[in-house]
């Protein structure tokens, strides 16, 4: 018999139990529509990152970019990469980190 938290769902499946990975949110950074770079606090021992962006502006459809985001070690970064053609512009983005 196990021992610690089990959830079930109606149909009696297991969906969460003590050995299941959960993500822990730490912070975000705004870009501010510049290239840049941040200290991120450290994470748990075995633990992996995870980032996602997410627009703060209206990007015009295809016209607004978002940054590319690389982590290493406890420092995120992130650079715009396009050309200005046809109105394209970097977009203020907002960019979520943790771990899992």
């Amino acid at each position: 018999m196990a021992a610690g938290l089990e959830v079930y769902d109606p149909a009696g499946r297991l969906i969460v139990n003590m050995a299941t990975v959960f993500s822990m949110h730490q912070g975000y950074f705004d870009t501010n529509a510049i290239n840049g770079a941040a200290a991120m606090p450290p994470m748990p021992a075995g633990k992996s990152r995870f980032y996602y962006i997410v627009s703060l502006q209206d990007t015009n459809k295809w016209r607004g970019k978002k940054p590319g985001v690389t982590i290493s070690g406890d420092t995120i970064s992130w650079v715009y990469q396009h050309s200005t053609w046809f109105g394209q512009f970097s977009a203020n983005c907002r960019i979520f980190y943790g771990y899992y």
